[in-house]
C-alpha cells in the first residue's frame, strides 16, 4: 500500500475520519437519550445565530464547518505526530482530541465564539467523549496512512554541517 507522503493531505484525510467517528460517537449518545448534542451545531453556532441553527441550511452550514474545522485538526495531528513522535500514539491522539475540546468547547465557547452556549453537564460529558474518539481515530489514521520519513526526527547536527560545508568558501 502507498502511504501518504504529504502531511497536509494526510492530516484533512485523518482529520475527517476522525471526525467520522465523532459523529458515530454523539449518534450512540443521541439515540440512547443521554445526549442531545451534535458537533455540526456547535460549529453552525459559530456562523449563525441559534434560532437559525436548526434550519436545513443551518444544518448545512454547521455540517460543512465541522468537517473543515476536523479536517483542519487533523493537519495540526500530522504535524503534532512529527514532532512527539509515533510511540503511544494512541494515548497521544485521545489527549489531543482532550485539549481540542477544551480549547474549542470550553474556552472559545466562554469567550462567545459560538450561540451554542451554555450547554447541558450530560451534552459536555457526551462531547468530551466524543472529542476522545475524534483524536483517537485521527492519529490512529495519520500513523497508519502516514509514510515513515514525515514521523522520523531530522538530524540537526548533520543539518548544521551541511550548512557549514555549503557557507565555507573553498581553497582554505
Amino acid at each position: 500500500m502507498h502511504k501518504i507522503k504529504d502531511r497536509f493531505w494526510l492530516g484533512v484525510i485523518s482529520g475527517l475520519g476522525g471526525n467520522v467517528a465523532k459523529m458515530g460517537v454523539e449518534k450512540l449518545f443521541n439515540m440512547t437519550g443521554f445526549s442531545r448534542s451534535y458537533g455540526y451545531k456547535t460549529a453552525a453556532g459559530i456562523f449563525l445565530k441559534k434560532s437559525d441553527v436548526s434550519t436545513p441550511y443551518g444544518k448545512a452550514a454547521g455540517i460543512i464547518a465541522d468537517n473543515m474545522i476536523a479536517a483542519g485538526l487533523g493537519v495540526t495531528c500530522s504535524y503534532w505526530l512529527t514532532l512527539m513522535g509515533k510511540d503511544k500514539y494512541l494515548l497521544k491522539g485521545a489527549g489531543l482530541g482532550a485539549f481540542e475540546w477544551t480549547a474549542l468547547y470550553g474556552v472559545f465557547s466562554k469567550l462567545g465564539v459560538t450561540a451554542i452556549f451554555p450547554v447541558k453537564p450530560k451534552d459536555s460529558l457526551a462531547s468530551f467523549v466524543s472529542h476522545l474518539a475524534f483524536g483517537a481515530t485521527k492519529i490512529v489514521i495519520t500513523a497508519n496512512l502516514g509514510d515513515s520519513r514525515l514521523f522520523k526526527p531530522r538530524n540537526l547536527t548533520l543539518e548544521i554541517d551541511e550548512a557549514q560545508r555549503i557557507l565555507t568558501p573553498t581553497g582554505r
